[in-house]
């Protein structure tokens, strides 16, 4: 009876193990903290960024303690010259600076930000701009499988800022990072949801095999946010996946007042075999919405196939 225990122990710690290493080389071999590569900028020279937070100081040089030569507020674009190998933490954040340029009375100037200042990403829908930010990071206790350990956890807020550089409104979520470090956002219609104008989403997803992509969903009534169901998907080498996608009231199939949630898992039945079959079991979760909130209402379960 204790065989299953140890192996669920094992796997359990193999799984954080090798999801360590191959973050720990990465970081290490970078000398960053892994959210720094969250920015599309880390790689990259003289690409557009936007101010993230209400205010910001520019500096004379890479540091807290640097000149003050300037301050820029959100939704302000800048240009990213280059990243510089100085970080400083603000609240639990270890990121480096960058150098940037910008202008003032069609004038360029030049100077340094602290990367966390900048959004990590952002959207325009009827002069509304969405940003993205990454606000702190902290270490919680969590438990999984039957463990307990120490997780780190971001504060990301997506912003609804003006065109008088106004922030319009803004909703928090907390994400363990641990296994993600690419982000995405975008912006669509509302899809006949009642009372949204259009739909914001944010995407944090991972490199390696078995690191899943979750994807955020935030209605946008013109006023405020609404927090929409979320979805993930991930696969395993082709032995195994898992995908969700979403059905809107205007897309086909959909229905009035309802999110739809299509998932599909499918596992490769012999993977020694020169035939690849998977094992396919699909669902449909059903989402009521009011115009402010969303309820899962039924699931209905199809019938697997090979």
């Amino acid at each position: 009876n204790l065989i299953p225990q140890i192996l669920k122990f094992v796997v359990f710690y193999m799984k954080k193990i090798l999801l360590f290493l191959f973050y720990s080389n990465l970081i290490f071999s970078q000398e960053l903290s892994s959210e720094n590569f969250y920015w599309p900028f880390y790689h990259s020279q003289n690409i557009e960024g936007v101010i993230g937070v209400k205010k910001c100081y520019i500096r004379h040089e890479p540091s807290l303690n640097g000149k003050l030569l300037d301050s820029l507020n959100i939704g302000y674009k800048v240009n990213i010259l280059k990243n510089t190998t100085e970080t400083s933490t603000i609240n639990g954040l270890n990121l480096s600076w960058v150098e940037i340029e910008y202008y003032q009375n069609n004038q360029p100037k030049k100077g340094f930000i602290w990367k966390g200042f900048i959004a990590l990403g952002s959207s325009k829908k009827n002069n509304i701009l969405f940003l993205t930010t990454i606000d702190s990071k902290f270490t919680k206790k969590i438990k999984e499988d039957g463990f307990v350990y120490n997780a780190d956890f971001c504060a990301i807020s997506v912003n609804a800022v003006d065109e008088h550089h106004q922030i319009v409104d803004t909703f928090t979520i907390t994400k363990q990072l641990d296994e993600s470090m690419f982000f995405e956002n975008s912006t669509i219609n509302g899809w006949g949801l009642k009372n949204i104008n259009s739909i914001y989403r944010i995407s944090l997803s991972g490199e390696a095999c078995g690191i899943p992509t979750y994807h955020y969903y935030f209605g946008w009534t013109g006023k405020k946010f609404l927090l929409l169901p979320q979805k993930y998907q991930v696969g395993d080498a082709g032995i195994f996946y898992h995908t969700e996608e979403f059905i809107f009231p205007n897309e086909k199939k959909g229905e009035p007042n309802t999110i739809i949630k299509q998932i599909i898992e499918a596992e490769i039945i012999d993977e020694n075999a020169e035939d690849n079959k998977f094992l396919v079991k699909k669902e449909l979760e059903y989402y009521s919405w009011n115009g402010m909130t969303f309820k899962l209402i039924k699931t209905k379960k199809i019938k697997p196939y090979i």
